[in-house]
């Protein structure tokens, strides 16, 4: 193949494998994307929607391990444990708690932000040439607290964020409901970060930079990829009805991914974290700015045709669980506690899988026993913010292209 345009075969359509496609396909390759539900909803539909440079800092944080009591058995609390699936998991959740002490949440989060760091830059940059660019929405971002004791009581991540530059803005309560119409009264402060933003409309954002891969001459075949099978001078990838050869693999199928890694040495331990979304539309309510609820942990954002979309909660149990009717419940009762006088004329609820990795880390390279094989997954929250960057990256790698940041951190086989 050494006298034909390299041939690359991505594994999978969420933002990690378009991201992937679209910077390979750009430097000359020929790319081929395989994914077993192209009109699916996979966890880059179904996140927040954010685009959040400043989400450096890992789910568990210092002294995590003493809130998750009452994160269970509080009416309110955004986290779920579903039996009898999550006992399988026990070892992998201790394991878990063990990465939120102080020197562990800075190792992460200081390898985090360059993922992360310029994201509105990062996704224009991708979506340059297509349709997706009109989805991207700039905004400021608002981290609501009920009071400013609650706020300081999140010091330890917030430090970080101020080390690494982001500017934080108090807002008191008059600016705040004034910013945020119809918020209840009980939240009284906020932090404002700027140059922040959002996606619009994330199935039609993902769909139109499918379009613009496929315009480029990208290929996109849809079926489920079972088995990948390499050789000294090519690489097959296996699906259930066909065989594709190409020079090199990506491996970017989410919480997916892990059955065909770890034949390819990838050893971080990954599970499912089922995540939740419930989207108001037609409500009496418009938002201007996506919001962070810093005492329910619950990410806002605005819609189309003054929807609000709610996310944010967390549940471990087991690939092969059904959604929880009471996560749904959980988060109109949130929605309603916050905006009291909400109405909507039309709801919609969405529920998947995210890659969680033991570490909060992702999986991003080469792999360490076959140079034919590349990883991109395991993004846990911030996945389509870390798209674009990760695309590069992988694309980077391929290429043997030197500018390029140091991947130790996300080594395949670190753990």
């Amino acid at each position: 193949m050494s006298n034909q345009k390299r041939k690359i075969t991505i594994v999978g359509a969420g933002i990690m494998g378009i991201s992937s496609a679209l910077n390979l396909i750009r430097r000359g390759c020929d790319v081929t994307i395989i994914e077993k539900e192209i009109d699916g909803e996979p966890a880059s539909f179904g996140n927040a929607s954010w685009l959040s440079a400043p989400s450096i800092t890992p789910v568990l944080t210092p002294g995590a391990i003493y809130k998750i009591p009452k994160m269970l058995f509080s009416s309110n609390g955004p986290l779920f444990l579903r039996f009898p699936g999550v006992i399988k998991i026990l070892p992998w959740l201790l394991k878990y708690l063990t990465y939120s002490t102080a020197k562990r949440v800075n190792h992460i989060s200081k390898h985090l932000e360059p993922l992360l760091r310029n994201s509105i830059d990062e996704h224009k940059k991708l979506a340059e040439g297509t349709n997706a660019l009109q989805w991207i929405k700039e905004a400021p971002y608002l981290y609501l607290y009920k009071n400013k004791q609650d706020y300081l009581k999140d010091s330890f991540s917030w430090n970080i964020r101020k080390n690494y530059g982001f500017n934080l803005i108090d807002i008191q309560s008059d600016e705040l409901h004034e910013l945020v119409p119809g918020l209840s009264k009980e939240y009284t402060f906020a932090i404002k970060i700027e140059n922040q933003g959002y996606i619009i409309n994330s199935k039609k954002y993902l769909k139109d930079l499918l379009e613009g891969f496929k315009d480029l001459g990208g290929k996109i075949i849809e079926d489920e990829v079972i088995d990948i099978i390499s050789n000294e001078k090519n690489i097959k990838a296996k699906t259930n009805n066909n065989e594709i050869l190409s020079d090199d693999i990506v491996i970017a199928a989410g919480v997916f991914s892990d059955t065909l890694s770890k034949k390819y040495g990838a050893n971080v331990p990954l599970q499912s974290e089922r995540g939740y979304h419930l989207e108001l539309r037609k409500t009496n309510i418009e938002l201007k700015y996506p919001l962070m609820n810093g005492y329910l942990k619950l990410a806002i954002t605005p819609k189309p045709t003054n929807g609000i979309r709610f996310a944010g909660l967390v549940e471990f149990g087991s690939l092969k669980s059904k959604p929880n009717p009471k996560a749904y419940d959980l988060l109109l009762k949130n929605a309603e506690s916050m905006f009291p006088g909400i109405s909507y004329g039309e709801k919609s609820e969405w529920s998947g899988h995210r890659p969680a990795t033991i570490d909060s880390l992702p999986l991003i390279g080469k792999s360490p026993i076959d140079e034919k094989v590349f990883f991109a997954y395991g993004h846990h929250h911030i996945g389509l913010t870390a798209g674009p960057k990760t695309g590069e990256i992988v694309a980077k790698s391929i290429l043997r292209d030197n500018n390029q940041i140091d991947l130790t951190p996300y080594k395949p086989n670190r753990y």
